[in-house]
């Protein structure tokens, strides 16, 4: 099992990033390498691309799943920000970022074993690309623009001069200019100080019975006993008796029991009836609405449990003859929702779930017989400290410090917190489990363990 896991321990390598007319998105390429530097080609891996802003650890704006598989020469390339079959855009919409206002970071999580468990690959600063650079000249102009596209035309400021008629222009101050004759014209007839005396003797003129029909016109205005008609009606508006037609309206509104036919329709769309929905969820999902069959959809396969345990112990067990004893496991190797738990004397011996399913269960056993001669030891599976049918097995062990290796295979069903243990029993006293130190004479191996047991969840 370790083989396994380890196998999809992947390192991201970031070639380029670019931004072209043609595609809005961010064009990324990586290499796969296993723990031990190989290319790993032609797998499916899924990837988790995040945009932050303002440092490695700011908020995140944009985030999209995306299911890829490597070439034959372990590459693989993604257009970040895209449409794209097999991905699935969980936070915010890339066409909106202003990429003007802050700086921006580039995470990498990837998935190596398709569980959605995501392991941070790395995260970079995004920096100018190609285009980006390009942009920053465009203000610089180094041509002659013609008038057409908003220029002048011209080179210099004496071709512009030339160019407007403007080139007989003296530097002569504005006070020592002359008045036009048109000017003059127009000044002369403008209304002066002495000409207000006749409009002065005019105003004291106007007799003051002229505001009589000024105080006629306000006695006319809208007064307090004008009103009684607006109370009127404003007390023919609509009043709380006049909603119970609305109310009755309301209640013959749609209600809970009329969705029923609407479920069986639903229940009767076809699977190619969900081709579009992908790219509708790429349209409208936002954080928080991404369930399970969203990512499923967007994938295009089903995550499997990923649920193991592998334990083994290195001392000398040693037991009674004709006594069902035991194994303790005092260490763990690795495990996932699978532990050890101590038994009524207080012993490691239990193996636990969490989970419940079908579990493959695999160990490995070494005996030594002290004296000369040969036993038998007898070994076999409990399930929550009751023996599980057809697990028992009969070895015979040789004598005279030969190492006896035992090993089984078999398929467990267990339930949510259930556990199970391994015993043995042999017919004489000299027999013990016994674990083996490392040899470090050429060529070295490593220590041999006295009891070792794998299980894992079978999908």
């Amino acid at each position: 099992m370790k083989k396994i896991v380890s196998l999809f321990v992947l390192h991201l390598f970031l070639f380029n990033m670019v931004q072209a007319q043609t595609n809005k998105g961010i064009h990324f390429q990586a290499i796969a390498r296993n723990e031990n530097g190989i290319i790993i080609p032609n797998k499916q891996i899924t990837l988790r691309i995040s945009i932050l802003t303002d440092s490695i650890n700011g908020k995140i704006i944009y985030q999209e799943i995306k299911s890829v598989t490597t070439n034959m020469l372990g590459l693989l390339f993604i257009d970040i920000g895209n449409e794209e079959p097999a991905k699935v855009v969980t936070i915010g919409k890339f066409d909106e970022i202003n990429w003007a206002t802050t700086i921006f970071y580039l995470q990498i999580e990837l998935d190596p074993n398709n569980a959605l468990t995501f392991i941070n690959a790395g995260i970079e600063k995004i920096n100018y690309v190609p285009l980006a650079l390009h942009s920053d000249k465009s203000n610089m102009v180094e041509t002659i623009v013609p008038i057409v596209l908003g220029g002048t035309g011209v080179g210099t400021v004496k071709e512009i001069v030339k160019l407007l008629n403007i080139d007989k222009v003296n530097n002569t101050p504005d006070s020592l200019k002359p008045i036009s004759n048109v000017m003059n014209v127009s000044l002369n007839e403008k209304l002066k100080k002495s000409d207000t005396v006749y409009l002065s003797n005019r105003i004291n003129t106007i007799p003051k019975i002229d505001t009589l029909i000024i105080n006629n016109k306000i006695n006319q205005k809208l007064n307090s006993a004008d009103t009684i008609k607006l109370s009127n009606r404003i007390n023919l508006k609509l009043n709380i008796t006049d909603t119970l037609s609305i109310n009755n309206r309301i209640n013959q509104k749609l209600n809970i029991s009329d969705t029923l036919g609407l479920v069986s329709r639903i229940l009767l769309a076809t699977k190619t009836d969900t081709v579009s929905l992908s790219n509708r969820i790429n349209n409208k999902i936002n954080v928080g609405a991404v369930s399970n069959s969203d990512i499923i959809g967007g994938l295009g396969y089903i995550p499997v449990k990923n649920i193991f345990g592998i334990f083994y112990d290195s001392s000398k067990q040693i037991t009674t003859a004709a006594t069902a004893t035991a194994i303790k496991f005092n260490f763990q190797q690795a495990a996932f929702k699978i532990n050890t738990a101590l038994n009524t004397a207080g012993n490691p011996t239990r193996i636990m779930v969490t989970e419940g399913g079908t579990y493959q269960v695999n160990f490995l056993l070494q005996f030594i017989k002290l004296d000369a001669g040969t036993d038998e030891v007898s070994i076999w599976i409990r399930r929550n400290s009751i023996a599980y049918p057809f697990t028992h097995t009969s070895y015979l062990i040789q004598g005279s410090n030969f190492k006896n290796i035992f090993s089984g295979n078999y398929y467990i069903e267990l339930g949510a917190n259930d556990y199970i243990e391994l015993f043995y029993s042999v017919k004489n006293n000299s027999t013990t489990l016994y674990g083996s130190a490392p040899i470090t004479t050429t060529p070295s191996r490593p220590a041999t363990p006295s009891a070792y047991l794998s299980m894992h969840i079978v999908n």
